[in-house]
C-alpha cells in the first residue's frame, strides 16, 4: 500500500466534504437543503469510518469510547491518547515491534 497515495487521497476527500459543507451553508432554507445537509452527515460518518478502518489496518490504535472510533494519537508508539475524549490506552509494544516471549 502506497502511504503517500493513501494520505492524499484521504486529504483530497476531506477538502470535498468541507467545500461541500460550505456550499451547503450557501443554500436558502428548506427541504433540499435539510437533504444536502443529512447526505453530507452520512458522508462524513462513512468518511471517519474508512479513515478508523484503514488505520487500523496500518496498525494504530483506535478509541472505542464513541462511534464512529477515533485515531488515537501517540508520541512514541506505545501510550496513545484519543484527541476526542482523551481516553488513554499503553500498549507496551511499538508499531512494527516482534513481541519477545
Amino acid at each position: 500500500m502506497d502511504i503517500d497515495t493513501l494520505a492524499k487521497g484521504i486529504g483530497l476527500f476531506s477538502s470535498a466534504i468541507t467545500a461541500l459543507r460550505q456550499a451547503i451553508e450557501l443554500m436558502p432554507d428548506g427541504s433540499k437543503k435539510s437533504e444536502a445537509v443529512a447526505a453530507l452527515q452520512r458522508a462524513e460518518r462513512a468518511f471517519k469510518i474508512a479513515e478508523a478502518e484503514t488505520a487500523k489496518k496500518l496498525d494504530y490504535e483506535l478509541c472505542h469510547k464513541h462511534f464512529p472510533p477515533e485515531i488515537m494519537l501517540s508520541g512514541d508508539d506505545t501510550t496513545w491518547k484519543c484527541p476526542i475524549c482523551g481516553n488513554e490506552k499503553f500498549t507496551g509494544l511499538q508499531v512494527g515491534s516482534i513481541p519477545l516471549s
